[in-house]
């Protein structure tokens, strides 16, 4: 070997020695700004979305990727669903637009890995390495702000980039590393081929692989895994997204499928562990509000860059006379907070962290015991349901209660709990009252006293003169003055100062020549428009040419919003963008990203045709295995989309919907041609409500296909053109309410509201078809040896309960008969106490169901009957007294439930032996005077035991019933009434319900006894109190009206109306 060769060797060693130096001084200072991150076990019931992010050079993995895509994801999919989890596999490498920029190619990776962060805390990640580095940005491909925000440092590539910040940094332990053999090249003899598979900058391409895989495999060890391949000589890989020449093909080792899938399941499945206990409606809906909250709380409109913490600018004054609303406790004006402003005034924003500060500050005082309850309309599934959001109210106000069947009894029940001064502290939020489902039997705001009362303090934010603020107003005893904040226009100097911290969070100014034409413009004084505007400033590339920008920006925040979208629609595919605008418009609660991939997969489908609503009794075709729409095409619709997209609910579950509802107002009128006609709007509705109908025939879980699926057919129906179609459509919610998988998912042991209005809509108004259905369908699954008993017997129940709150009695009482029988046939398929517990609540409910049964006029015929009734109470008593777990508080209250019934059928019995021969009539060896003081005496039993539960309502109950026993004895029952009508002032309050039936109870006795005067006065009462809490029309406030008006002559005499 000559000298010069040496010195080349040296000096070649002396380059490679510099190189390694260099980009281990870059690794050095990734290692300084490490931060651990552990994945938090999330066990609570309901779907969430699992995110994986693949991670590699692109040109030569694309066997891996279309292994991972097609067949590892498919069936880790399958497994997911099966644990409640949506799998999203982020592979953004497919479809990635040529002309994409440098900046937004980096922003996109990062931006995904963000989400993957957002929705699992630690990203899943897989990366694949070997003999690529790939593209290494160079200084003016960096924006220096995203080299800040994701603390990047200069000399990484692409791919480097992603392994930092979803994995090295935190030492993630989700993440997975599989390197592959590269002797698989030694078999390749076309150098072009070769070239694919080999990075073209040398050596520095694989002195930075060899750091990068020592770096990995030091960190990672039992994490990185070695595979190997073979090269198919003569054959292509070929796929929709490839050129069309396709890509060397590579057999792949069968190990590297395995590696995948056991990884990631045995990761996921400790993170998110099988969930069997039932879901908590409550706690998951109070779970998902306060997520929304703290989401909007996180909204900086502004940042102290002192302490780097979240500001309203603008708004600091609001939240102090909030605060000092809900602090003040010598208040008693009994006057509601109204925050008033028009869509885009920054209300939710205020609301959030007005509730937020009440919550800190309450836990910072524990000492002094104070329920916060928090409601924001529109950001939950069922969340402007006004049955929902009081039933919501109810538990946290009175959480050992049952709550009222219906929305009618609901409200009178919060209007009285709300004014009852001997309720504890609470302070209520309910965000976007406005947007509250109106319910045309109720006035609205009926549910909110005239006056609330001292130790209650409620916000409610609403939009300028929408319905609700328009009937507060109206209101004789409201001081509108006192109990309105308006939400004001930003002033000049907080506009600037939200324009200075959102642009300077992106290292960006602008001069005072453009500054000035920005906040020049009227609409500048509404935050949202003014987030938007900054936002186009941004990302808008010509800095010399701002100021003309400026001046062409809409000067309403519609406009400015559809200025937006013919910017994204020229930016993205337009058919992918409209189509998601829409489809999430016509939904009813967001759509799943999930759901979005697969619907928007068929691009040829999409695009909207004038169909005219033809009838199609096929419906659309079945389609096992729906495709998805390739990530990065998605990526780029959901980039230019996000900051007006949320996550709607439970953030880990993956589902979207608009950001705010004035987008939703421009996605009607652009896209859905609302400003055109009321008909052009109903057909584009029409059709893409239909698309959605068709897809949640044949996918989706029953938990969205019961949110979303009766909603867009009845749509159809309302809106079809032809009878055919609308018979079509009846038929499919039929069909579908039939299915026991949607059927448990409806059905509500209390009352199932919206599941019997869906049969009312079908056309089933007396519930025929309904008990014919469902009887139908449980006698199939008694026939079905697939079905366990216990199975069946639970859906006996549950169907013969739906039956009753249907009015269906007769139909009920069989079923429930049937399914006491089979319980009884089939112990061995129960534990002995969940037996006995089972047979408890049906002798239960076959007792209540034989009572209303009973006819209106009352006759010596009824007496079996009501021996019987009592007979099934003593089983449920007895089995109860009998139980180990008697003790527990659903037993106790079950226990007194029963004694009171029980108690009541003893009256039954005794009036009846008033009415009719006496000696004829003993029940069991017993006389009247006899069963009433036994009645007495279970009633008795019964206040006990609710008093032990401090359930101080269903203890004035009791007391009613116990009146109701000494039938015909003045003295005994006036007494009980006056003992009660003392004990509700005392507990809970002057005015409701329970107290109206008391004074008309007393009217009734007085009346028997001819004592006009009395009944007159207690008439008079039960009626005004029926006003207040009912309303001056409603049923029973003219009921009670109608017997005050037979004593007219007494308030004659008395000088009174």
């Amino acid at each position: 070997m000559s000298s010069g060769d040496v010195e080349g060797e040296e000096q070649d060693g002396g380059k490679i020695r510099k190189l390694k130096e260099e980009i281990n001084d870059v690794w050095n200072k990734i290692a300084m700004r490490e931060e651990k991150i552990k994945p938090e076990v999330d066990d609570r019931p309901g779907w969430k979305t699992v995110r994986i992010f693949v991670s590699s050079t692109f040109k030569d993995f694309h066997q891996e990727r279309e292994e991972l895509v097609k067949k590892v994801f498919a069936e880790l999919r399958g497994w997911c669903e099966l644990r409640q989890l949506y799998l999203i596999d982020c592979d953004l490498r497919w479809g990635v637009p040529k002309e994409t920029t440098s900046e937004v190619t980096l922003k996109t990776c990062l931006e995904e890995i963000d989400r993957c962060y957002d929705d699992n805390k630690v990203p899943y990640f897989v990366n694949m390495t070997c003999k690529r580095i790939g593209w290494i940005p160079l200084a003016d491909e960096l924006p220096p702000n995203l080299m800040k925000n994701y603390r990047l440092v200069f000399g990484l590539s692409v791919t480097e980039m992603e392994i930092v910040h979803a994995a090295y940094r935190i030492e993630n332990p989700n993440a997975l590393f599989l390197i592959r053999d590269d002797s698989f090249l030694n078999e390749i003899e076309d150098e072009d081929i070769r070239k694919e598979f080999i990075d073209e900058v040398q050596p520095r391409a694989d002195t930075k692989l060899n750091i990068l895989k020592d770096k990995i495999t030091s960190r990672f060890s039992e994490r990185v895994f070695t595979y190997k391949c073979k090269y198919v000589p003569g054959e292509r890989l070929y796929s929709d997204y490839m050129t069309k020449k396709g890509r060397p093909k590579l057999e792949l080792d069968d190990n590297f499928s395995k590696i995948v899938l056991d990884f990631f399941k045995e990761r996921i499945a400790e993170q998110y562990p099988v969930v069997k206990t039932e879901i908590d409606e409550y706690l998951d809906a109070t779970f998902h509000h306060k997520a929304f909250m703290n989401s909007r709380c996180g909204i900086i409109l502004g940042v102290n860059k002192k302490s780097q913490r979240d500001l309203i600018i603008g708004r600091e004054s609001i939240l102090k006379e909030i605060n000092d609303y809900v602090e003040n406790e010598k208040d008693t004006s009994g006057s509601p907070k109204l925050i008033i402003g028009e869509a885009g005034a920054g209300k939710s924003s205020i609301m959030a962290k007005a509730a937020s500060n009440v919550l800190q500050a309450m836990e910072e005082r524990a000492a002094q015991p104070c329920k916060v309850f928090f409601h924001f309309v529109g950001a939950v599934p069922n969340s402007t349901s006004l049955l929902e959001i009081l039933r919501r109210l109810l538990r946290e106000i009175k959480p050992n209660s049952d709550f009222p069947e219906t929305l009618e009894d609901t409200v009178q029940l919060v209007r009285s709990e709300l004014a009852n001064c001997h309720l504890g502290r609470v302070v209520i939020f309910i965000d976007a009252l406005n947007q509250v489902d109106r319910d045309m039997h109720l006035e609205p705001m009926f549910w909110l006293p005239e006056k609330l009362a001292p130790n209650v303090r409620c916000v409610l934010s609403l939009i300028t003169d929408s319905e609700p603020h328009v009937v507060l107003k109206r209101r004789q005893d409201f001081k509108i003055r006192d109990s309105e904040i308006i939400v004001p226009d930003l002033e000049p100097g907080k506009r600037l100062e939200i324009v200075n911290n959102y642009l300077g969070l992106f290292n960006k100014t602008l001069s005072t020549e453009q500054v000035v034409p920005l906040l020049g413009k009227k609409a500048s004084s509404n935050p949202l428009w003014l987030r938007i505007a900054c936002e186009e400033l941004r990302i808008y590339g010509d800095f010399n040419t701002v100021t003309d920008f400026i001046k062409l920006l809409k000067e309403t925040l519609p406009g400015l919003l559809q200025q937006v979208l013919e910017r994204f629609e020229k930016e993205t595919d337009r058919v992918l963008l409209v189509s998601t605008l829409c489809l999430l418009e016509v939904s009813r609660f967001g759509l799943l990203e999930a759901e979005l991939l697969e619907i928007l997969a068929d691009k040829d489908s999409l695009e909207y045709r004038e169909t005219g609503g033809e009838y199609n009794p096929e419906g659309s075709r079945v389609i096992e295995k729906r495709p998805h729409l390739p990530y990065a095409e998605w990526a780029s619709v959901y980039r230019n989309l996000r900051i007006f997209l949320r996550p709607y609910g439970n953030p880990s579950e993956g589902r979207l919907d608009f950001y705010h509802r004035t987008l939703s107002k421009v996605v009607q009128d652009t896209y859905l041609d609302k400003s055109k006609s009321d008909a052009d709007y109903n057909k584009k509705r029409w059709w893409w409500h239909k698309k959605l109908a068709e897809y949640y025939r044949y996918c989706g879980t029953y938990d969205r296909k019961v949110e979303e699926y009766p909603h867009h057919l009845l749509f159809l129906k309302r809106n079809a053109k032809y009878d055919e179609d609308k018979k079509l459509y009846c038929k499919w919610l039929q069909e579908f309410l039939l299915d026991m998988g949607a059927f448990k998912r409806l059905y509500d042991d209390e009352f199932s509201e919206t599941l019997l209005y869906y049969w009312r809509e079908c056309g089933d108004e007396k519930y025929d078809q309904m008990c014919e259905g469902y009887e139908k369908e449980i006698r199939q699954m008694e026939k079905d040896l697939a079905y366990a008993p216990h199975v069946t017997a639970s859906r006996f129940e549950d169907v013969s309960r739906l039956m009753a709150q249907a009015g269906k009695y007769k139909e009920a009482l069989k079923v429930a008969e049937d399914c006491r029988d089979m319980v009884k046939k089939f112990p061995q398929q129960w534990e002995d106490e969940e037996r006995n517990e089972k047979l408890m609540y049906i002798y239960g409910h076959i007792a209540h169901i034989k009572s209303l049964c009973l006819p209106h006029t009352q006759s010596a015929k009824e007496i079996p009957e009501l021996n019987d009734i009592i007979s099934m109470h003593e089983e449920a008593i007895q089995i109860i007294n009998n139980s180990p777990k008697r003790n527990e508080k659903k037993y106790k209250k079950y226990l007194a439930l029963q004694l009171i019934k029980k108690a009541y059928a003893r009256g039954g019995i005794a009036s009846r032996c008033d009415a009719f021969s006496v000696s004829k009539f003993f029940t069991k060896n017993k006389t009247k005077k006899e069963m009433i003081e036994l009645g007495c005496k279970e009633v008795e039993k019964a206040i006990s035991l609710y008093q032990e539960l401090k359930d101080y309502g269903h203890e004035l109950e009791a007391q009613l019933t116990k009146a109701t026993l000494y039938r015909g004895n003045k003295e005994e029952q006036l007494k009980i009434y006056g003992e009660t009508k003392q004990r509700c002032e005392d507990v809970v309050g002057p005015k409701c319900p329970l107290m109206c039936r008391l004074c008309f109870n007393m009217g009734v006795v007085y009346g028997r006894d001819n004592d006009e005067k009395n009944a007159y006065s207690a008439y008079k009462q039960a009626y005004e109190i029926a006003v207040d809490i009912y309303g001056p029309k409603h049923v029973k406030t003219e009921k009670y009206k109608a017997e005050l008006m037979k004593y007219s002559h007494v308030a004659k005499k008395l000088g009174k109306e």
